[in-house]
């Protein structure tokens, strides 16, 4: 098994006594027990005359076995049985085995001693063997120990830098809402704070145009002529932050929204805008859904309006309001046929003040499309736009949150919304 770090390698197992001692150790110690077995066998002699010539061989070739090894134990064997037929069996002094006693004792004696050589052998391997897995598995052990600390430490760790982040998130949401409040404050008192000096230029630039118009010079009128369109055009602009920051105070109520018949009215309020054009208006049948009437009806508006501005200067204008399913859901499409836009710069799409086309050609404040996007926010849902230059613009819209599902691909210039509201009459859309 291989070392790890912060652990200790296994250790070898251990052996036998006589297995310490070395190979040439083993075999001096075989000869020493085998001289030791001649000697007691030589002292008994007397005694047992030519009977049980093998027996102290045979005791001291299991010793040997067990203690000394293989090797030495058959040489132990052998050498045991060389020394008991010389000098212990009849006739003594020569190698002979003439009686058929004396020819089965000397098998009986190197069976038995093989059987004990080959047992102790076994005995020794499995002991090995044993002691290596007992040391693989105290390894083991101390490295999933050190692994569960490991773990453990590691969970405590995730866990605290767990708390830390929510804690952190919690404290940047709750900074983030103040400032936003804050922001929305700020915004609504200086809109409502310029409204007043700005009726007050319109006002008495108006009355210099009307009462002292006979005695001003062409240069003059036309510089008090551009100051009230300026005046005009920044009460329009504080009139749309006014509203847009009513839409982030306002609190959200839900309820069953028919579309068409909404779409039915913002067109009848828009058709002062279509005096004198040709536009074929196409609202298929769409649902009903959960929503702020007032927001979404101020949404349409907006959009509408958009579709009808940027429609301008085509000779037929196309207008379309359907529903679609996608893979965010069931979506709401506007659709229409103007001027389109430039997808590079569709990020700048709902963002305040952000126009992709300059005053001169279409009016506007830049403040349409954010509106359009902070209800869809306060609704939950999302809003991205498709388009092409000279081929006109799709709005698609839902008013639910989106599945969980991977980002819209990098073409699709859509806005993430969660939720904020409001109500006012609708801004001038821009784009």
């Amino acid at each position: 098994m291989p070392n790890h770090a912060g652990t200790s390698p296994p250790t070898k197992p251990d052996s036998p006594p006589g297995h310490r001692l070395g190979g040439a150790w083993n075999y001096a110690l075989a000869v020493l027990i085998l001289v030791l077995a001649f000697t007691i066998r030589s002292v008994l002699d007397p005694l047992l005359k030519d009977r049980l010539p093998f027996v102290s061989f045979f005791l001291a070739t299991t010793f040997v076995a067990w203690y000394c090894g293989f090797g030495p134990s058959l040489l132990t064997l052998v050498a045991g049985w060389l020394t008991a037929d010389w000098f212990f069996i009849d006739p003594r002094g020569q190698f002979d085995i003439p009686h058929e006693t004396n020819l089965v004792a000397s098998v009986s004696y190197f069976l038995s001693g093989l059987v004990t050589i080959s047992f102790s052998h076994l005995m020794h391997r499995a002991r090995e063997r044993a002691d290596q897995n007992a040391a693989a598995a105290l390894v083991n052990q101390r490295l999933l120990e050190k692994e569960v600390m490991d773990r453990k430490r590691i969970s405590s760790e995730v866990r605290r830098l767990n708390i830390e982040l929510e804690q952190r998130v919690a404290d940047r949401t709750a900074e983030l809402m103040n400032l936003n409040h804050e922001l929305e404050s700020f915004t609504y008192s200086v809109s409502h704070d310029l409204r007043a000096p700005l009726r007050h230029i319109d006002g008495f630039a108006q009355i210099l145009e009307q009462d002292f118009a006979t005695n001003l010079p062409p240069e003059a009128r036309r510089f008090l002529g551009k100051i009230r369109q300026g005046s005009q055009q920044m009460g329009l602009l504080v009139d749309d932050l006014l509203n847009l920051s009513r839409i982030g105070q306002q609190e959200l109520r839900r309820q069953p929204v028919a579309l068409n018949p909404l779409l039915l009215e913002v067109q009848a309020e828009l058709a002062t805008e279509t005096n004198g054009r040709l536009i074929e208006w196409h609202f298929a049948t769409l649902p009903t859904i959960a929503g702020d009437p007032g927001l979404i009806r101020l949404a349409f508006m907006n959009l509408l309006a958009n579709a009808i501005k940027y429609t301008r200067p085509r000779e037929r204008a196309s207008i379309t309001v359907d529903q679609v399913v996608r893979e965010e859901g069931s979506v709401i499409r506007v659709r229409d046929n103007g001027v389109g836009f430039d997808m590079r710069y569709a990020g700048k799409l709902f963002g305040v003040f952000q126009r992709l086309h300059p005053a001169s050609e279409f009016e506007g404040t830049g403040i349409g499309l954010p509106t359009v996007a902070r209800i869809i926010r306060k609704h939950g849902g999302r809003i991205w736009a498709e388009a092409e230059v000279g081929q006109g613009a799709t709005f698609y819209l839902t008013f639910e949150p989106p599945p969980r599902r991977p980002p819209p691909s990098s073409g699709d210039s859509s806005v993430i919304l969660p939720l904020p509201a409001g109500l006012a009459k609708p801004a001038n859309p821009s784009r």
